[in-house]
């Protein structure tokens, strides 16, 4: 173990209590208890989606590099690296294993496959952004700042048509398309973590508890802990502080759209037992 590897998983134990202590243990439990099956399987559902949908936009990253995987290779290799991310230190782990898989396959230089997969991490980050910029300015603690949202919506557009260039190769063709598709699959999202919120009948707060979810989906990109442990708990901790809704609902949203996540993903332990993740390797010699 690395210095790294053990630095994260002190983080994550620190975050993981810091959670705990600002709670009522027996009241998040309750709450859990109480959460309706039927929002919650409305929620998988269009967490699945959100899924297929970011899929989708990676495979056309990936047709700029003359990689061209058919619908089912594409959604073994991506459900293969949410499988690894759960097991592997930090949350990007996964994309570390599919590049892998892909160099193996296609010949494809490391350069150009780390800078498609960075960019679907960006591109997903910068949606996610311009959604919580889109919803803030309906919280009336953030309604003061509404002229913070337009601004950096404005902004938002012109930075990411910079950062495609940047990228090089072919990206910046596909900019308008992949970037609608990152906003597709942030806003199923959105809607997964709505069907969270009405299950434990919290409908009345639900624009506090979808600004808290996006800022806490950027945080819990970052690789600071093991898979992302604690790290949407503690944003959805200390934004219902902020926000003026229930603690322990809004830490029961987290930890429940936690274990969504991590049951969908962990489904792609199936593709786990092929050494190549079921990718033809392509001789181009």
């Amino acid at each position: 173990m690395n210095w790294k590897t053990a630095l994260k998983i002190v983080l994550s134990v620190v975050i993981v209590w810091l959670v705990l202590r600002g709670i009522d243990e027996r009241q998040l439990l309750g709450t859990l208890r109480q959460a309706h099956p039927g929002w919650l399987l409305w929620a998988t559902i269009w967490f699945i989606l959100s899924k297929i949908i970011s899929a989708i936009r990676f495979n056309m990253l990936l047709g700029t590099e003359q990689i061209h995987l058919s619908n089912a290779q594409n959604l073994r290799l991506y459900w293969l690296g949410m499988y690894y991310n759960l097991l592997l230190p930090g949350g990007i782990s996964g994309d570390g294993y599919k590049i892998k898989l892909l160099m193996d396959a296609f010949q494809a230089p490391f350069k150009r496959l780390f800078a498609v997969t960075l960019l679907d991490r960006v591109g997903g980050a910068l949606a996610l952004g311009q959604l919580c910029l889109i919803l803030a300015p309906g919280i009336p603690v953030l309604q003061p700042f509404w002229w913070v949202s337009v601004m950096g919506l404005v902004i938002s557009i012109p930075f990411s048509l910079w950062v495609y260039l940047k990228s090089g190769g072919a990206l910046r063709r596909v900019w308008g398309k992949t970037s609608l598709l990152s906003m597709a699959v942030q806003t199923a999202q959105l809607i997964a973590t709505f069907g969270i919120v009405l299950s434990l009948g919290e409908s009345e707060q639900w624009l506090e508890y979808s600004v808290i979810f996006l800022l806490s989906s950027v945080v819990a990109m970052l690789p600071l802990t093991i898979g992302g442990t604690g790290a949407r708990e503690l944003t959805f901790l200390w934004g219902a502080g902020f926000l003026n809704i229930n603690t322990e609902k809004a830490v029961a949203v987290a930890f429940l759209f936690y274990l969504i996540s991590t049951a969908v993903s962990f489904a792609g332990i199936v593709f786990s037992f092929d050494s190549n993740g079921g990718l033809v390797k392509v001789d181009k010699s």
